[in-house]
């Protein structure tokens, strides 16, 4: 019996210890919270209205249109991202059937014997690669317009040729600039990584080629479905 109270004294006498050592002082205060640019650029206005001497409202003024810029850059890279999120499978699927198409057409070219024959395939495989450009270089900040969607209608095959007119200019700018211009319907962009999925291993015979452009169409348009 002497014992155990023995023990049940140590016990108590460590929990009193634990007690005593969480003392004032030992919890971390949260650090300050860092105002938003759009509370600094609110404040600096504020402050910009009162009457200030020249040279305290000149360092104002140049870290106001410093904020704004810096402003301008995240709500650009918000955007983008935002597009980017939502447009990126439809993409991924459209890019998938035109590099299958193209590699189907340029099996078959190596193996056609006439001439006529000859120029229809590189008549469409001029047309695939321009719809793989369009995909490729489609501009960040407009909503992606499917390539394999909409069918005929006037205003949705006016949009893509806008579109398509807009990449060739910023293609042959980028390359007037010694510049290499970024691709925004890459399957390396690491977000789509379907590795793992047993589908995107197959081969690439005519008959798989065929149900993947069917499983492309179906996947688009649920895709178009959900925005």
């Amino acid at each position: 019996m002497a014992h155990g109270g023995y023990g049940k004294r140590r016990v108590a006498e460590g929990n009193r210890v634990g007690r005593r050592s969480k003392g004032p002082g030992v919890d971390k205060k949260p650090k300050p919270k860092v105002p938003s640019l759009k509370n600094q650029i609110r404040s600096i206005e504020r402050m910009l209205r009162k009457d200030l001497p020249p040279e305290v409202r000149e360092a104002q003024e140049n870290k106001l249109e410093g904020l704004k810029k810096q402003q301008e850059i995240h709500n650009r890279l918000a955007v983008e991202r935002k597009i980017f999120l939502r447009d990126r499978k439809i993409k991924f699927f459209e890019r998938r059937k035109i590099e299958r198409r193209i590699r189907r057409l340029e099996k078959l070219q190596r193996t056609s014997s006439g001439q006529a024959q000859d120029e229809d395939i590189a008549d469409q495989l001029s047309k695939l690669k321009e719809d793989l450009e369009y995909v490729r270089f489609f501009p960040k900040t407009e909503k992606y317009v499917s390539l394999f969607t909409g069918g005929d209608d006037s205003d949705i095959v006016d949009r893509r040729n806008r579109l398509r007119k807009q990449i060739k200019a910023n293609l042959i700018a980028a390359a007037a600039s010694g510049k290499d211009m970024e691709e925004t319907g890459s399957e390396d962009d690491g977000l789509l990584d379907l590795s793992d999925d047993d589908f995107f291993l197959t081969g690439t015979s005519s008959d798989e080629a065929d149900a993947d452009d069917e499983w492309t169409d179906k996947s688009t348009r649920y895709m178009l479905h959900l925005r």
